[in-house]
């Protein structure tokens, strides 16, 4: 297999677990860990693949889901839809 393919590979696999653990440690540690590749490594393939970094993924994909929890419940907290999305606070949602 071709090494940018075996990559695309470890990072969809990093991109699926984010989707399935938003609430967990997201940390560029636990991540890289995820992929099997050092921290530095990691950020550097990650970023060069998805054209973003992996601080930047998470929060986007947190906030795909707020959207898609707001749409399917709109009469749901916003706190709550923080929490659940993995912001340590309704005012980080805000900002974010």
């Amino acid at each position: 297999m071709e090494q940018t393919a075996i990559y695309l590979q470890r990072i969809n696999l990093v991109l699926d677990y984010i989707r399935q653990h938003l609430t967990n440690d997201l940390s560029l540690d636990s991540l890289a860990s995820v992929a099997g590749f050092s921290p530095f490594h990691f950020h550097r393939i990650f970023t060069s693949l998805t054209g973003e970094t992996i601080n930047d993924a998470v929060g986007r994909l947190r906030l795909e889901r707020a959207v898609a929890l707001l749409r399917a419940a709109p009469h749901t907290s916003i706190t709550r839809v923080a929490l659940d999305c993995g912001f340590n606070s309704a005012s980080s949602f805000s900002r974010a």
